[in-house]
């Protein structure tokens, strides 16, 4: 298999709804590898959202937190976006990360492209964003699709 330089892997699939594997303990505290969809990006700003398997430990926490489940987004796995079982988007909750270091990511070779949102699937993300009471991306960065 062919090794691109981590530049070319990040400028050639950075979109919005890109979908990114990535071990990201400065995000989550856990060097379990989770996926990651860019929701806006601003110069050299990417916004992300972490995605989630485990829904019952998801629904306590917005229960009890106060937030709405609205802005618990399900998104099915399928061939387009890599996912590989039932997964679900806290759109409270977002991450930001330099270009810079996507690629140190890539570099380390703990960042993996896995697929893409299909526009439906974006657009429901945006939705529960714009659910979301605490997520503060600046709207005018959400576009869709």
């Amino acid at each position: 298999m062919m090794d691109f330089p981590a530049e070319f892997v990040i400028n050639s699939t950075l979109k919005l709804g890109v979908i990114y594997k990535i071990v990201a303990p400065e995000f989550i505290n856990i060097e379990i590898p989770h996926y990651y969809i860019v929701v806006a990006i601003e110069d050299e700003h990417n916004y992300l959202c972490v995605c989630t398997t485990q829904l019952d430990k998801k629904i306590n926490y917005f229960e009890n937190s106060g937030l709405h489940l609205d802005s618990l987004v399900y998104i099915e796995p399928n061939g387009s976006n890599g996912l590989t079982n039932d997964t679900y988007v806290d759109c409270n909750q977002y991450f930001s990360a330099t270009k810079r270091k996507l690629y140190e990511k890539v570099g380390q070779g703990v960042l993996n492209v896995t697929g893409n949102l299909s526009e439906e699937e974006y657009n429901r993300l945006l939705d529960g964003i714009y659910k979301s009471d605490i997520n503060d991306i600046p709207k005018k960065l959400l576009r869709k699709l």
